[in-house]
């Protein structure tokens, strides 16, 4: 990958100017049970169960639960989560995505451990007499089931293939792996339909938006990731991200078995009038123009003022004007680092 302009930029030895590997994965139960690095250097800094929902009447539900590893740093309410399960929802006075009380007494993340049992999934559970209301969670190549007792339960399967994108660095390299699991169940005793599931593999010590994190090293302006499902039953999925130097990310898969991986990269924020919140993104991917239209309650306000407030949309090339009956695209933006970032070309 070279510049667009004739500048000429000498990254340091081993940074590689923060270009990325993007790809399709396997999911693999046993390297998933394992806690040896798929690369060497890498230490699990967490599994992330986090997704958006809507139920019949349209309400949005954003869950997320951070589960550390063992040992590993379990964040705190300033720069990373916690280990509180965390359920924003829209439907409220305030017309945006506000935090809900239920989830208040669920068990905390430290007590929470994988499980050992069958060899084609990976299985995590509350430990036996922990405080708070017990949680269990299983996955395969091919199914999920997740339960948080008096909040939620859910059951869904694998919707694309599985992903993954690199960013390597002397100091700060993480690898995400991603499957995209299509769930109905019940949300607060209301049915709901959406998508589910990652896991972050990062330097030993390293914490996403707390230390040793190479998007903040490569001063990343963007991170969406989405998915679409269409009544023909076809699903689409992606992980958009986008920053300075050469870093960018444009991963899509497809129900069909497809994926693909982009080569140039634009993206342009248009900021709302508070400056914080953005009102649409566009991308140009490889010529393909694509668009996050905001969800008019998608602003998570219940999490609180952050550098990187989190945003409901949905994602769709500009061309496409068929309408998805299942759709998420929960993002960030950063807005200290302005709205529009130069062209890379591969």
């Amino acid at each position: 990958m070279t510049q667009a302009t004739t500048d000429v930029i000498e990254s340091p030895t081993g940074n590689f100017n923060f270009r990325t590997l993007a790809s399709r994965r396997k999911f693999d139960a046993a390297e998933l049970n394992s806690d040896n690095p798929p690369l060497p250097g890498l230490a699990r800094e967490s599994i992330y169960l986090w997704g958006s929902v809507r139920d019949e009447e349209g309400l949005l539900y954003s869950v997320i639960r951070r589960i550390p590893s063992p040992g590993g740093a379990v964040g705190n309410s300033e720069k990373s989560l916690a280990g509180k399960l965390l359920v924003v929802a829209s439907g409220s006075p305030k017309g945006q995505q506000q935090l809900r009380r239920e989830p208040a007494g669920s068990v905390d993340s430290t007590d929470i451990r994988r499980v050992t049992g069958d060899a084609d999934a990976v299985e995590y559970a509350s430990l036996d007499g922990a405080d708070g209301r017990p949680m269990h969670i299983e996955f395969s190549a091919t199914d999920f089931s997740y339960q948080e007792q008096g909040v939620l339960d859910f059951r869904g399967h694998l919707a694309v293939p599985p992903m993954q994108w690199y960013v390597p660095s002397p100091t700060s390299s993480t690898l995400y792996a991603t499957q995209t699991y299509l769930i109905d169940g019940e949300l607060f005793g209301r049915p709901v339909r959406g998508f589910f599931w990652e896991e972050c593999w990062m330097v030993p010590g390293g914490q996403l938006y707390h230390n040793n994190d190479p998007l903040a090293d490569a001063e990343y302006l963007t991170w969406y990731s989405w998915a679409n499902h269409w009544p023909d039953g076809t699903c689409e999925s992606g992980h958009f991200l986008f920053g300075e130097n050469d870093f960018h990310i444009g991963l899509v898969a497809s129900s069909d078995g497809s994926v693909s991986a982009a080569k140039t990269m634009n993206v342009s924020v248009t900021r709302a009038e508070d400056g914080y919140w953005h009102d649409g993104l566009e991308y140009d991917i490889d010529g393909v123009k694509w668009v996050c239209e905001p969800d008019p309650e998608g602003r998570m306000e219940g999490l609180g003022r952050m550098p990187n407030p989190q945003q409901e949309g949905r994602m769709h090339r500009v061309d496409d004007t068929q309408m998805p009956d299942v759709w998420m695209a929960w993002g960030e933006t950063v807005p200290a680092r302005g709205e529009k970032r130069r062209h890379w070309v591969g």
